[in-house]
């Protein structure tokens, strides 16, 4: 019997399950309040350490969603007295972990979030009944763009996207989170606040983590372009999650650290579009041309200072006539200049112009930039 019975330090220290439910109670009591605004890095790494936390962010949404309605049942008015009174005596024990940051979450309300989370269950038997809702399943839907066309689309969030010419993204939604795919192209996001389903854009091997922003993502060449116009994102090297990984066996090699990069308003981030051991490492620009960022969703192709090969992919989008570039060398040649998207003629002599370079028209739909001779 003696066996049964915990110590008194295991009795005083929560287990690792309402650990991390009362990690979640205390961020979701945070966002309620709009403390956690100015920290959202902080809650997109804690979020993204382990599956573990994600299930019990939407455990606190569920419970707070479902008392939405039901605050002046006498249960529910019970219990707030009780974790109130409970607090006041135990706060500087239990819940200390929770003062570290700017500022010092209330440890009554901490308390009383995670006693509402501990008894959801029985509460939402009581105000509910038995029967369950049906779990969320996520779907896939696709949008794409032809060439010359762009479109917005409306998510089920009220989130907008805008997509370039020649663009196409995957859209998951779940209750987790919101899963963005960039297949191809470019496109501007729009994101719609909702602290408790991080919002993430994949293109490459980059993911961008939002909550609610306004930025830009392009896949141009070997590269991907995060511009930031609003809010605040993490930029995130596609690997292994540290807190799913299993052990490491004798003789496995040691994984490198998954490189992430929080970027302000203003910023953008140039980073490969595969990762590898012998890809440069992202570049942060500090001061992004946001006009050059934006000119596509005003039908114009901004370029300045751009390699040549990136130039004609982003002319590539919006004509039928496709330019390719034949000598080896001449892709990574500068060019600057501001064009009507689509106008492949004037793109063309602009650079005959400006370099030693020859346009071979190929055939109505082909133009072949070559070395002068």
């Amino acid at each position: 019997m003696s066996g049964d019975v915990p110590s008194q330090k295991d009795s005083q220290e929560p287990s690792r399950l309402q650990r991390i439910n009362a990690e979640a109670a205390a961020w979701y009591a945070r966002f309620e309040t709009g403390e956690a605004d100015e920290s959202a890095s902080a809650y997109l790494d804690w979020l993204a350490a382990s599956p573990d936390h994600r299930a019990a962010m939407e455990r606190a949404r569920a419970t707070w969603e479902m008392f939405d309605g039901q605050s002046a049942t006498p249960e529910l008015v019970k219990m707030r007295r009780d974790a109130l009174h409970r607090s006041a005596k135990t706060a500087a024990k239990r819940w200390a972990v929770f003062g570290a940051g700017p500022q010092r979450w209330a440890a009554a309300g901490i308390a009383a979030c995670v006693l509402l989370l501990a008894s959801a269950p029985i509460l939402y038997q009581a105000v509910t009944g038995p029967d369950l809702p049906d779990p969320v399943i996520a779907q896939l839907q696709t949008y794409q763009t032809g060439i010359a066309e762009t479109r917005t689309v409306t998510l089920a969030d009220n989130s907008r996207v805008s997509l370039d010419a020649t663009s196409q993204i995957d859209v998951v939604y779940g209750p987790e989170g919101r899963d963005i795919t960039l297949l191809e192209g470019q496109a501007h996001f729009d994101v719609a606040h909702d602290p408790m389903r991080p919002f993430r854009v994949t293109a490459g091997d980059q993911t961008v983590i939002a909550t609610g922003t306004a930025f830009n993502v392009e896949m141009v060449g070997d590269q991907v372009l995060v511009t930031l116009l609003e809010g605040e994102v993490v930029v995130r090297e596609a690997g292994p999650d540290p807190a799913e990984a299993g052990p490491r066996r004798p003789g496995d090699a040691q994984a490198g650290p998954v490189l992430s990069t929080t970027l302000s308003p203003g910023q953008q981030l140039a980073a490969p579009l595969v990762a590898t051991p012998e890809a440069t490492a992202p570049v942060v620009d500090e001061a992004a041309n946001l006009e050059k960022a934006n000119a596509w969703r005003q039908g114009r192709v901004f370029l300045d200072g751009d390699s040549l090969g990136s130039a004609v992919a982003r002319m590539n989008r919006y004509s039928r006539i496709r330019i390719s570039v034949a000598d080896e060398g001449l892709e990574e040649l500068r060019i600057s200049g501001a064009f009507n998207a689509g106008d492949t003629d004037a793109f063309i002599e602009a650079v005959e112009a400006y370099f030693e370079i020859d346009a071979h028209r190929l055939s109505a739909s082909s133009i072949e930039l070559r070395a002068r001779n």
